[in-house]
């Protein structure tokens, strides 16, 4: 049963009430196979510069790593500092993926590892002046992949 406010009309704006079953089943099949497909735009495709940062704060990951470990105490230390720095590199993977959960758990933990970061340089600087220079590069970075990271949407690259 039709209903009288529900007229089929195709591309042409014609109309294909007049035609039978058949015919508007042809009809609208032909129009789909007829119609380009347009790729959708993806969400979850990050740009080249974000990409860039991302992939530079897994990098100066590992390139911290042996600092960290030359200060480490016990072995389990150790340990610890090489897991953290594999799981980082694998939560990077997975945002680079295109995980929507890995980029929010990857910004999350950017601004948490900023934060802690951040208020220990001044003590660092004291401390351990090449460990507060490692730590301001680390610092720069995860500034830098959160802002590219929140502000992926205001300008959306034009193709």
């Amino acid at each position: 049963m039709r209903y009288l406010d529900d007229s089929l009309r195709n591309v042409g704006n014609s109309d294909l009430g007049f035609l039978s079953d058949a015919q508007v089943v042809r009809t609208l099949e032909r129009a789909e196979w007829d119609a380009p497909e347009f790729a959708a735009p993806s969400e979850t495709a990050l740009g080249p510069w974000t990409r860039r940062v991302i992939v530079a704060t897994a990098i100066w990951s590992a390139c911290e790593l042996p600092f960290e470990i030359w200060i480490s105490r016990t072995p389990r230390e150790m340990a610890a500092c090489i897991l953290g720095k594999l799981l980082w590199i694998a939560l990077v993977c997975f945002a680079l993926a295109g995980s929507r959960v890995a980029r929010v758990a990857y910004g999350f933990l950017c601004t948490i590892g900023l934060m802690a970061v951040a208020f220990a340089l001044p003590a660092e600087f004291r401390v351990f002046p090449l460990g507060f220079l490692l730590s301001s590069v680390e610092c720069v970075l995860k500034a830098t992949a959160f802002v590219c990271l929140v502000s992926a949407g205001v300008y959306p690259e034009e193709e």
